[in-house]
């Protein structure tokens, strides 16, 4: 059984959440010391935790068992790719911690909801408030901001998040223009091999998401030519299933590519 680093599991895991739940920014981080083995999962408004618990479940290679008080291993797999090179293995990651935080904006709508329950008075800042209802939501008796929080979590952000879903599929369903159908003509991305630069992708935009995926495939950015290019390819043959598989996740985030690489040498 191949096993799969933290460091690795933590980059997929990253790619996973950003193509599943896009639109949302997580920071997700690889543990130090004697937690070298965990990985933390930060984000802010977007998904619910269970949501995002979907995604990590998966990628955990154990998990603990409080009344054993010991880590149990679990029949998880993960299929990574390291150095351009797809790798399946047992991951080495011991828990996920994910945390979820709540923007001011957010807070501010958890306000206003909060005050035309209660015929506009404005929310106190501090003090123990009564329990009641918003949008079908019981709020729990607590102190105020504790109050806003739940607001913000239960009513707000779930209603921002399904609405952001919402907008994503009519995006989605709207018919392809020639750019996306990668009419000959359309603007895109070029993965080329020469003996000179060696593997490199020209055409990138900012924000476009391509820098992702070549960096998951070891790609860097070249600042003084402006391309990215694959390290050690210089004065080396064209990696054929490596270009391959760098176009196949290329166009798995909906960019158009084109390849080039120089022709075989005919044998003597």
């Amino acid at each position: 059984m191949d096993y799969i680093d933290t460091k690795h599991v933590a980059a997929e895991l990253k790619n996973r959440l950003q193509k599943t739940l896009p639109g949302v920014k997580f920071n997700v981080r690889k543990g130090t010391g004697t937690a070298s083995a965990w990985i933390s999962v930060h984000w802010t408004d977007g998904p619910c935790t269970a949501d995002v618990e979907e995604l990590t479940r998966p990628m955990q290679g154990a998990q603990f068992n409080g009344m054993e008080d010991a880590y149990e291993s679990t029949d998880n797999t993960v299929t990574v790719t390291v150095k351009g090179r797809k790798r399946t293995g047992k991951p080495l990651v011991d828990g996920i911690n994910t945390h979820r935080d709540v923007s001011d904006d957010a807070l501010k709508a958890a306000a206003v909801l909060w005050s035309e329950a209660h015929d506009g008075t404005e929310p106190p800042s501090s003090g123990m408030l009564a329990a009641f209802v918003v949008d079908g939501h019981v709020i729990q008796e607590n102190w105020a901001p504790q109050q806003m929080w739940q607001i913000a979590s239960d009513v707000v952000l779930p209603q921002r998040w399904a609405a952001a879903q919402e907008q994503a599929a009519a995006q989605a369903a709207r018919p392809a223009t020639a750019h996306e159908e990668g009419d000959e003509g359309a603007e895109g991305l070029r993965l080329q091999h020469t003996a000179a630069d060696g593997t490199t992708v020209t055409g990138t935009r900012l924000g476009d998401g391509a820098a992702a995926v070549l960096k998951l495939h070891g790609f860097k950015w070249h600042r003084k030519n402006q391309y990215w290019y694959a390290p050690g390819s210089r004065d080396q043959e064209s990696d054929t299933g490596f270009m391959d598989a760098v176009a196949a996740d290329l166009r798995a985030e909906d960019l158009t590519v084109t390849t080039a690489q120089p022709e075989a040498t005919p044998s003597a």
